[in-house]
């Protein structure tokens, strides 16, 4: 049994209890009353701030991410428009195209301009003028890249919430009508020869061509060292092809350097970086095989955070349907790219150069680009040479890979 009357002389004899009671009930009551509603108050104000916490961090969903998408894009048409103006860029000159992008459930126009600049007015004055718009009116989210795609232009890619918006080209006057409707029709293409180290001679052949292909450079091959040095040497794109774990290992030929999704986070990180060290000059990394290892989003993820740190962008051959390449480095905020077309699976001249001439009609459809991957094979090399100057005809422009990334 409980002796409440020694409870009750127990709780006065506190100090806490023996200070209360000298208050007096009227004013004991009072205090207590303030404490509850206090409570209360202090329970309300946190379950409101934990709804707004949890509104806050909630994912937005699609509709709202493209309703901002279409906020942001009206929002830097204006500043380009605003911009074009004060270089006195008067709409003649201008030529716009727009195609229809979709990623997931986002959707959105790509805008590529092509402006010829009035007489007097420097690309370096364009860059300023546009380095400052940007700024200025500062953008929530709001990107942007200055390249120069040939001596005399100017190329301005520009991205908001991870996505391409907007491509502008400048260009100087040119002579004829004829070739300035040459240069607004033009779209560019991208064109990496994978699996190199082992066969030297078809390398000098492309070489030899004067295209500027990107060279994939598998590791620990033969002629792996020197042909990234001669390709440097050149001017030309030099990327690591990466060997990653396929799956159905026993139809692919394993060679030294692959990462495997039973190594260790060490494991990985250690052999990744011999394979870099194996190829000087480059600036890129995309997988060779790996199909298995390309969908694990764990292991994927150690290798893209080390290409991240050393400043490389990341190719996603797209060797598997499945693969989390792509997105997860661009999640990550990793420059990044993937392929569109293979061009030889069969090398069959004819074969090839059917792929080759869907090029035009493939950048076309996706936003003034694409992205093809060959191998060095005789016959694809012998296609390239034949094809390319009617795709240049077509108003294909080859460029390196690094101007397509985003």
């Amino acid at each position: 049994m409980i002796d409440w009357q020694k409870l009750k002389k127990s709780l006065l004899s506190t100090t806490l209890f023996s200070k209360l009671q000298n208050l007096g009930t009227p004013r004991l009551w009072s205090l207590i009353g303030i404490i509850f509603l206090c409570t209360i108050l202090i329970l309300t104000v946190a379950y409101i701030k934990r709804k707004e916490l949890k509104n806050l961090f909630a994912p937005p969903s699609p509709q709202t991410i493209n309703e901002r998408l279409l906020e942001r894009i009206s929002a830097i048409d204006q500043v380009i428009f605003h911009q074009l103006s004060t270089l006195s860029v008067s709409n003649y000159n201008i030529s716009l195209k727009q195609f229809f992008r979709k990623e997931g459930l986002i959707e959105w126009n790509y805008s590529t301009m092509t402006v010829i600049l009035p007489p007097g007015t420097t690309l370096t004055q364009v860059q300023t003028a546009f380095k400052r718009g940007f700024a200025f009116f500062e953008l929530e989210e709001l990107k942007w890249h200055f390249s120069h795609p040939g001596v005399n232009s100017l190329k301005i890619d520009v991205n908001t919430q991870g996505f391409k918006t907007h491509q502008l080209i400048f260009n100087y006057p040119s002579s004829s009508s004829h070739e300035e409707k040459a240069i607004k029709d033009t779209y560019q293409v991208a064109i990496v020869i994978d699996d190199l180290g082992k066969n030297y001679k078809v390398f000098k052949e492309l070489l030899a061509t004067d295209i500027p292909f990107t060279y994939s450079i598998l590791p620990f091959q033969p002629y792996s060292s020197r042909i990234a040095q001669e390709a440097h040497e050149k001017n030309r794109e030099i990327i690591l092809h990466l060997p990653l774990e396929p799956w159905e290992s026993a139809n692919h030929t394993v060679t030294y350097g692959t990462l495997s999704t039973s190594m260790n986070s060490d494991q990985l990180l250690a052999q990744l970086e011999r394979d870099i060290n194996s190829v000087p000059h480059i600036v890129g990394i995309s997988n060779h095989m790996g199909s298995k290892f390309t969908e694990d989003q764990d292991k994927m993820e150690i290798v893209l955070k080390k290409i991240q740190e050393k400043g490389f962008y990341f190719f996603d051959s797209r060797t598997t349907k499945k693969t989390v390449g792509y997105t997860l480095a661009k999640a990550m905020d990793i420059k990044t790219a993937e392929r569109d077309l293979f061009i030889d699976n069969n090398k069959d001249p004819l074969a090839i150069e059917k792929q080759l001439k869907k090029l035009p009609l493939l950048a076309k459809n996706n936003g003034g680009y694409a992205i093809a991957i060959g191998h060095p094979h005789s016959s694809t090399v012998d296609m390239l040479k034949k094809t390319i100057p009617s795709l240049k005809a077509q108003g294909i422009t080859i460029v390196s890979l690094s101007q397509l990334v985003n």
